[in-house]
């Protein structure tokens, strides 16, 4: 049975938690693309288009030769650009406001009322849109000019780059190698952020691509950072855990709340609400 750690409740009411939300999100519900009914696409599905793109129709030969990232970065060199990839996604992660409504996910990360700030390393608007949708005003950051001090609108840090500016996208290794370096406004963003706030992942499992580079940067920026009152950095939502998981997040001090079931978009929405409740 989903529970919500007391303290991460105490913490929501105190406003100190941060949602960071990965593809989990977009992938939790459905909306028509072209008489066709999809999800937000998983990070292999988006390296077999890219592989489709360069008339590759076996995606799996190219992965004996190299990684995901590094058959992104092969795109790149081929084409010229991600111009053609970025397009696709722009078109298909595109569905209407009536449809993102439904999102029961997304509405209730909206509904998250002392949260006024949010991270996500995906490309999509569906957060800054169901905020929105819930009457919250929001704005979508992706560079220092970016940034506001309003405390009355709600923040969706795009951690990774979004469709407005294409050039700032992570797809590649190269891009992959340079936001490791963590030196940029977003970074020093994200350390000031952390200071008496914690951290609570949402859509991420642990072989996500982007969580070992997240959690390095985390554990990076807290190993200079003085004691949080709370004791605790991080939380993540993680579904039908076992042993592996709870001992390796463990390890990189991250908290997990375990969900269980067939229903992953459900169980992970009850942990939000008993949060707020």
């Amino acid at each position: 049975m989903e529970s919500c750690p007391q303290e991460l409740r105490s913490l929501y009411r105190a406003g100190r938690v941060i949602p960071f939300i990965g593809a989990g999100a977009s992938m939790s519900f459905k909306w028509d693309f072209r008489g066709e009914e999809v999800t937000g696409p998983s990070w292999r599905e988006l390296v077999d288009v890219a592989c489709k793109i360069m008339k590759y129709p076996e995606p799996d030969l190219l992965r004996m030769r190299g990684s995901d990232l590094q058959i992104l970065e092969y795109f790149r060199l081929t084409k010229g650009s991600f111009s053609p990839l970025t397009n696709w996604l722009v078109r298909r992660m595109d569905p209407s406001d009536g449809e993102l409504a439904d999102s029961t996910l997304h509405q209730t990360m909206a509904s998250l009322d002392q949260c006024n700030l949010f991270y996500t390393t995906n490309y999509d608007d569906f957060i800054e849109r169901s905020l929105r949708l819930c009457g919250r005003e929001a704005v979508a950051i992706t560079s220092e000019r970016e940034m506001i001090s309003n405390g009355n609108i709600s923040q969706v840090v795009k951690y990774h780059g979004d469709f407005n500016r294409p050039e700032d996208m992570v797809l590649s290794e190269r891009h992959y190698y340079r936001r490791m370096q963590f030196d940029g406004p977003l970074d020093w963003k994200l350390r000031s952020d952390l200071l008496n706030r914690v951290l609570l992942f949402i859509g991420y499992s642990f072989n996500d691509m982007n969580v070992a580079l997240l959690f390095e940067l985390i554990n990076a920026a807290l190993d200079t950072l003085p004691d949080s009152v709370s004791g605790k950095r991080a939380y993540i939502i993680s579904h039908n855990p076992s042993d592996f998981e709870f001992k390796l997040f463990e390890r990189r001090n991250v908290t997990v709340i375990p969900t269980y079931g067939d229903d992953r978009t459900a169980a992970t929405a009850k942990v939000l609400q008993e949060m707020s409740a």
